[in-house]
């Protein structure tokens, strides 16, 4: 997350999908990945989108959601301003659902089958996936498929349409030849 970007329609639906988990009982963390000078900054984002910074593993049995936000996505290497997938995945490990801002689009090809790609990359490596398809993407990640269907149900009441989500299941076969399949 860049300073420069503070405050814009991007953060505004980050806080929605913040609140949403929220309101289904999560303890809502994020690693906000920060580039540029912040300088003091930091508190108003978190204060903004009501999370905690993670600083170390949660050890409460409440429900826990990490927030990655790269600048623009997640890819499979990871950078300064991407999350790799296997970072997520790992991250899926330690929190009930992980969820990353991903702008991370190549603008030549159409959005649709670079998400399934994603997808069935994230379930090649063990791990449920959904992504919300907007001009704001987010993936939304968990060991389970249950914990994303419950999220998913919970946005769709709150108005999403659910034309706005892709999702897939883990795919066993495919988490042992690790070729990703949906």
């Amino acid at each position: 997350m860049h300073p420069d970007y503070l405050g814009d329609s991007y953060d505004i639906v980050k806080r929605f999908f913040c609140e949403a988990l929220r309101h289904l009982g999560y303890t809502v963390y994020i690693d906000p990945m920060f580039t540029g000078e912040w300088s003091g900054q930091e508190t108003a984002f978190y204060r903004f989108l009501g999370v905690e910074r993670l600083t170390s593993t949660p050890t409460s049995s409440v429900p826990t959601a990490l927030f990655l936000d790269p600048d623009t996505g997640v890819n499979r290497k990871g950078s300064r301003s991407h999350v790799s997938y296997e970072r997520v995945v790992t991250e899926a490990q330690k929190h009930n659902i992980v969820f990353a801002f991903d702008q991370g689009f190549s603008r030549g090809m159409a959005p649709a089958p670079q998400i399934r790609e994603k997808i069935a990359i994230i379930a090649a490596l063990g791990c449920s996936a959904i992504y919300y398809d907007s001009h704001a993407r987010f993936v939304f990640v968990s060991r389970g498929r249950s914990e994303l269907q419950r999220l998913r149900s919970e946005l769709v009441s709150q108005g999403l349409p659910s034309s706005r989500f892709t999702e897939a299941a883990i795919n066993r076969d495919a988490r042992k030849s690790r070729r990703p399949q949906v």
